[in-house]
């Protein structure tokens, strides 16, 4: 079977839009290692990222994804089970990634499990 991924992209603007509570490192290790799955944790700061008062207002136009403030975690894995369960967990416990763009960068399998399971756990779509 070949590798399934998908890239769930958190933006810091608030409940809208950001995870239900922080994302961390030793949080995702532990999913990791109950599933047996790889999954990796990337804080991207903008390019246009300034905070006004404690809130973030960066200008992202004309800007790439890349150049974004967000958190990425990158799940891989070639069971497919496994893999579901990963992401229910971060789901769960995260809340479904909010934008059209949540998702870019996963493979197409792994994009249609994250909105099969955002559909059931967190009411996206």
């Amino acid at each position: 079977m070949s590798e399934i991924m998908a890239k769930l992209r958190w933006y810091p603007l608030g409940s809208s839009s950001g995870p239900f509570e922080p994302i961390r490192q030793a949080d995702l290790d532990n999913i990791a290692k109950r599933y047996r799955v790889n999954i990796a944790l990337e804080e991207i700061v903008g390019k246009n990222y300034r905070e006004v008062d404690g809130v973030v207002r960066e200008e992202t136009m004309n800007c790439t994804i890349e150049e974004i403030t967000q958190t990425v975690v990158t799940v891989s894995a070639e069971d497919e089970q496994a893999f579901r369960e990963a992401v229910r967990e971060l789901i769960k416990k995260y809340g479904a990634p909010r934008t059209t763009f949540g998702t870019w960068g996963s493979t197409d399998r792994g994009k249609w499990i994250v909105g099969e399971l955002s559909d059931e756990y967190d009411g996206w779509s």
